[in-house]
């Protein structure tokens, strides 16, 4: 509870470099001591020498956990960490073109400081997003920011005491609750970060469109998944059973589900669902009314990608149609998008990838009668073509392999 109490100490000093400092030497040391702590009482443990030694055999030994370890010797026994404060500068021009470059900036300075900066130097693209970040870095872990770093040190943690108290039978620990709703004692199985913990490097971000200078934000809600409602309403609505298995295999029964919505609402909002193992760990609402507000939206898909470590993602929601041109199919390409069509047309969309590059779409035409109803068409597979908004996931994939993770 004190390393939780003290990553978010952590994350409230974000802009506070002395604040920062000090936030992560006390949360290292605190984290250090519970596995010392433990090691000092492993007579008393049930099954110590079993659950301890896998998680030195594993966990401890990743990159991160190590990195932990030795930062606690290095603050105690030598100096305080080597850290860097450093801002990313990124260009998003389309879903195919992304640039990033590092700048530096006065740890106090704000982000929309920082933004006016960017826009009033030289060499920013004449079109698309730019997005400001703020990161803290160690030199001795210079691929991991830092409230990512701390975060995943304390989901092992966390890992390491819940399997501890399995062993000895304790279902419940009875310690107090800290000043955060979030700081308790439970020890919750998660896939990846906690949710108190996740993409929060995202709340030090800014966003502007560059040919109008006008800040964005993008808007994502978590859905919660009220058991008894769904089972109320697939009822009501006569749905079919939840599709079992990854994301690629839960197209066809999600389509199924969303045509049933579609016909009986009239409209069905965009959902992203990102799996682990085969299930469902989260389900995200998305809304956004423009191409450069839905850029910035799956970008934060991807981050919540990595924080969750899913390794499957599911869309769902309407999409425009659009059929090519002669000339574009002698091209082969497309030279302007469904939505600026004259000719185009409504559908229903679920498209899924997974991380071992595995991918497949269903689209349901869609009609709407002239007393207001909606009739959905027969899926039609697209499987040769992937949907651009999942660029950004396949590009975090790729950087979580090269960091192995």
């Amino acid at each position: 509870m004190d390393c939780h109490s003290q990553w978010h100490a952590l994350r409230d000093a974000y802009f506070e470099p002395d604040g920062f400092r000090l936030g992560l030497n006390s949360f290292l040391q605190t984290h250090r001591s519970v596995t010392s702590l433990l090691l000092k009482h492993k007579a008393n443990l049930p099954g110590f020498e079993q659950w301890f030694t896998s998680f030195s055999n594993n966990g401890a030994q990743e990159n991160v956990m190590r990195w932990a370890k030795k930062s606690r010797n290095r603050i105690v026994h030598e100096s305080d960490l080597e850290l860097d404060s450093s801002c990313r500068v990124i260009w998003i021009g389309d879903w195919y073109r992304r640039s990033e470059r590092v700048a530096t900036f006065p740890p106090r300075m704000s982000v929309s400081e920082m933004i006016d900066a960017v826009r009033a130097s030289r060499g920013v693209p004449p079109y698309g997003v730019v997005t400001v970040k703020r990161r803290w870095v160690d030199k001795a872990l210079p691929s991991w920011e830092l409230l990512d770093a701390t975060a995943e040190t304390y989901v092992k943690l966390n890992h390491l005491l819940r399997v501890g108290h399995a062993a000895a039978g304790v279902e419940v620990c009875d310690l107090e609750r800290g000043g955060l709703d979030c700081v308790n004692s439970e020890l919750p199985e998660v896939a990846g970060h906690l949710p108190c913990m996740r993409e929060s490097h995202s709340e030090f971000s800014g966003h502007f469109s560059v040919t109008d200078g006008r800040f964005l934000e993008e808007e994502s809600e978590e859905i919660e998944i009220d058991f008894e409602e769904r089972e109320n309403r697939a009822r009501a609505y006569g749905l079919p059973e939840l599709p079992q298995g990854d994301a690629v295999d839960c197209v066809e029964g999600f389509m199924a589900i969303a045509r049933k919505v579609m016909s009986r609402d009239g409209f069905h909002e965009t959902i992203a669902m990102c799996f682990k193992e085969g299930v469902v760990v989260h389900i995200q609402g998305m809304n956004f009314d423009n191409q450069r507000i839905k850029m910035l939206t799956f970008e934060r898909l991807a981050n919540l990608v990595e924080s969750l470590r899913a390794d499957g993602v599911l869309i769902i929601g309407e999409v425009w149609t659009g059929k090519q041109t002669a000339k574009e199919k002698e091209l082969g390409t497309i030279l302007f998008p469904a939505r600026d069509r004259l000719d185009r047309e409504e559908a229903l969309a679920v498209y899924a990838l997974t991380r071992d590059g595995r991918y497949a779409d269903l689209t349901s035409p869609m009609e709407r009668t002239p007393e207001g109803e909606v009739v959905c068409g027969e899926p039609i597979f697209f499987d040769s073509m992937k949907s651009n908004t999942l660029i950004p996931v396949q590009r975090k994939w790729k950087e979580m392999e090269s960091r192995g993770i």
